[in-house]
């Protein structure tokens, strides 16, 4: 079961060797943390095609290619894997999901949601729409599962009151579905950032690791 390198050692070496092929990985955190260039770097270093759903437009072809270039690939090729999905709310998020099914093959190595909670959490209804939140997921591990392909599961945060700290959206309907949950967090060093991994199938959990974000991506500090 190889697993799809990060392109850090060290954040490598806290998921167990990578992201896992099989699962859902949720990675979550504030803005700016580096959650989508982690990601978009994942579908760059692993051969096979990406589905990258794309819900809050910040995806941007021009930093990927500009990542490929630094890190010597040839960009018209890194960019030709990737199949971008722009879901402008939730119900078309729910069925470029749902197409997914018919679309995805053994040529497909990643499929990222970013984040999957951006429609989410505009909408009124939270019961109803953690049924289908969850029904999505159960899609994604279907494929995770079928195609022995990895799933990344971009997330937010919000403010929790009652216990004065950030949490992510729907905690409990994704963290039943995420075996591997990873934290990106901002520190005051300009450029650093720190990973938490606060929930994995056979790692410790409350690893940290840092790592920098520059033009080639996410590099080891």
């Amino acid at each position: 079961m190889n697993k799809l390198t990060t392109g850090s050692k060290s954040l490598d070496e806290l998921l167990g060797g990578g992201i896992g092929r099989g699962v859902l990985t949720q990675v979550y955190g504030t803005f700016a943390t580096g959650k989508t260039t982690l990601a978009m770097q994942i579908g760059l270093l692993n051969h096979g095609k990406v589905v990258y759903i794309d819900t809050e437009g910040g995806f941007s072809p021009e930093r990927l290619k500009l990542m490929a270039e630094k890190r010597g690939f040839d960009a018209g090729e890194i960019l030709q894997r990737f199949i971008i999905f722009e879901p402008h709310d939730f119900k078309e998020q729910k069925r470029v999901i749902s197409k997914l099914k018919r679309m995805v093959n053994e040529k497909f190595s990643l499929i990222v949601v970013d984040s999957i909670t951006s429609h989410y959490r505009v909408e009124k209804n939270k019961q109803s729409l953690n049924v289908d939140l969850g029904k999505q997921l159960q899609v994604l591990l279907w494929l995770a599962r079928k195609y022995n392909l990895a799933v990344i599961v971009v997330n937010q945060v919000y403010f929790d009151s009652n216990s004065n700290s950030l949490k992510p959206i729907a905690e409990h309907t994704l963290g039943y579905k995420c075996k591997d949950i990873l934290r990106l967090e901002r520190l005051s060093r300009p450029g650093i950032r720190l990973a938490v991994l606060e929930r994995h199938r056979f790692k410790p959990e409350g690893g940290i690791v840092y790592f920098k974000i520059t033009d080639k991506g996410i590099e080891d500090v």
